[in-house]
């Protein structure tokens, strides 16, 4: 049985229409035949899954009160953050590592009655031997990165969810051309605790762990699992969300768009920008103009990120001083906007190529900013492709994030 929600699939457990090993089973099937043509999943370990799927049945037959709110749903990771009983190598194809701990998310998944089914693969490096991951719906384009894998898998349904972590826009490129949703939580949301290689805030201070689903509603009951304080991770504060959704009427949005500073924009992806715009005022939401810099400048800021290792002390210095300007005055020009809206990546999928840095011109900025941004579907193209749009919120603001995005998908 394939399930479209966690609701739904929660519901079929408790009404005994179907068991946990048996749903499990399916989506195992449904998982190895997507990656027998796609080459989305890094590892598989079916038997500890399924042995977990039975415990979960007997728990719900000693006591079906005492279930979790996620009980049985299936979830891929990516292979970035750890799962205990799954190798876990990252960027690091060669390494022989199979942690024994869970990272944070997982453990509270878990916790909750998740069964992560598989390890999906994330773009870059792979073992001589692996075949790298292809577009769901044309495989001469790139599906993006670098949670690859999650976008893949989550799109042709052989994932329920996906979690996925996001840097610059590793969430949202994929989702954009793949045609998922995907969500950048505030940073600082959800721990990163047992993400691999390590981030933190001193040396990072952009990665966020996030969810990739095919409904906002799936989105936001993942986010009230794996979000909250983490004594490992100090980057997350003690600040309480509430992810159920808030009436949004009267909120404030501007258009960021890319063609304003020079960055060619795709005729479809902003023709579908300003159908969702206008569908936004229509259900009750207020425009405003936006005319400031904004993507230009996190591109340099980002590129200068990247090179940090190769620059000056001086050099690193200003770009730390830079990238601190920018905060501050994208915060200044968005005192009063409650949501930015803008396209997620400058065109459709393209014909496969490496990933490189200027796919990334739309998802910078609320990587360095911190901001919710979250991708999501926008129709699809002349050839069939998927298209789409985000959507930035306020700091701490989420759950309003949320709601929007729910008024277009």
């Amino acid at each position: 049985m394939m399930f479209d929600s966690i609701a739904e699939c929660v519901a079929a457990y408790r009404s005994g229409k179907v068991s946990v090993r048996e749903a499990i089973t399916t989506q195992l099937e449904m998982l190895r035949s997507v990656d027998e043509t796609l080459h989305a999943v890094a590892w598989f370990e079916d038997e500890a899954v399924l042995a977990l799927a039975a415990q979960r049945d007997e728990v719900f037959a000693r006591d079906p009160t005492s279930i979790g709110p996620l009980h049985g749903v299936p979830i891929t990771v990516k292979d970035w953050i750890d799962v205990e009983g799954f190798p876990c190598v990252g960027e690091f194809p060669r390494l022989d590592r199979r942690p024994t701990v869970d990272a944070t998310v997982v453990r509270r998944l878990r916790a909750a009655g998740a069964v992560i089914i598989a390890k999906t693969k994330a773009w870059g490096p792979e073992p001589p031997a692996a075949k790298a991951a292809l577009h769901p719906v044309d495989t001469a384009r790139s599906p993006g990165g670098s949670s690859t894998g999650e976008a893949i898998s989550v799109v042709t349904r052989a994932s329920l969810i996906g979690i996925g972590s996001d840097s610059g826009g590793s969430l949202r490129l994929p989702a954009s051309w793949c045609g998922a949703i995907g969500f950048k939580p505030t940073y600082g949301a959800v721990p990163v605790t047992g993400h691999f290689p390590r981030v933190g805030e001193r040396h990072d201070g952009r990665t966020q762990i996030g969810p990739m689903a095919r409904s906002i509603d799936d989105v936001a009951r993942i986010m009230s699992v794996i979000s909250g304080v983490d004594p490992l991770d100090q980057s997350v504060p003690p600040v309480a969300l509430d992810w159920s959704a808030v009436d949004v009427r009267g909120a404030t949005f501007a258009v960021v768009d890319p063609l304003v500073e020079g960055f060619e924009v795709a005729a479809e992806v902003g023709a579908a920008l300003e159908r969702s715009a206008t569908q936004l005022e229509s259900i009750g939401l207020r425009r405003v103009a936006w005319r400031e810099p904004f993507f230009g400048p996190a591109l340099d800021i980002t590129n200068r990120y990247w090179m940090r290792s190769t620059q000056t002390g001086s050099q690193v210095d200003q770009q730390l001083m830079d990238w601190d300007k920018y905060r501050h005055q994208c915060a200044k020009k968005s005192a009063n906007i409650d949501v930015l809206l803008g396209p997620t990546t400058l065109t459709v999928a393209p014909l496969r190529s490496p990933v490189t840095g200027d796919h990334f011109v739309c998802t910078l900025p609320a990587s360095l900013t911190g901001a919710p941004a979250i991708a999501i579907p926008a129709g699809i193209d002349g050839n069939g492709l998927p298209l789409s749009v985000q959507l930035i919120g306020r700091l701490w603001r989420d759950q309003q994030l949320l709601s929007v995005a729910r008024l277009l998908v």
